[in-house]
């Protein structure tokens, strides 16, 4: 009697009857085989040579050479290595040179709430803000601002100077 079933995909499946007959009591097993001890595993001897090597045969040596003598080997034609230019110095007379730089080109608003433009940079009264001169940026302050005048400070000074508008 057969109680299994073999399906298209090629296995095979126990019916409940089959299942109930195998789980059975009177269902024995044949008794596995005595295993047998595994032999000693021998282990080769094996001579390990040791050999000496210098690893001052494989080291590599760069020489950095600043330009003109020596160049980046990756980019050759790199400007990169080439030593930077030594720092301008301003001078003290150069400060001295700021005030003169600054210019009042215009005041705007109303008559309590003006405006003063000191080298194309809008102020009011109280604000510091940055101004664009010949030798750079300078932070000015703004103190007051007249009819046709303003009274600024520039960072680092200590005395007040009165920008006056050209009158044309």
């Amino acid at each position: 009697m057969n109680f299994s079933h073999t399906f298209a995909g090629g296995f095979r499946v126990l019916t409940c009857a089959g299942l109930l007959l195998a789980l059975s009591p009177g269902c024995k097993r044949a008794p596995m085989p005595a295993a047998k001890p595994p032999a000693p595993v021998t282990k080769p001897v094996v001579a390990i040579a040791t050999a000496t090597v210098s690893t001052d045969a494989f080291k590599s040596a760069f020489e950095d050479l600043l330009p003109p003598k020596g160049r980046d080997p990756f980019f050759p034609d790199s400007h990169r290595r080439e030593p930077a230019p030594a720092p301008i110095v301003v001078a003290a007379a150069r400060k001295a040179a700021v005030a003169s730089d600054l210019l009042l080109k215009g005041i705007v608003g109303s008559a309590n709430h003006r405006l003063a433009v000191v080298n194309n940079q809008i102020l009011e009264k109280g604000e510091t803000a940055p101004v664009r001169v010949a030798g750079g940026v300078v932070k000015v302050k703004c103190l007051e601002i007249g009819d046709s005048f303003a009274l600024v400070m520039v960072e680092g000074e200590t005395r007040m100077q009165r920008l006056e508008m050209d009158k044309k």
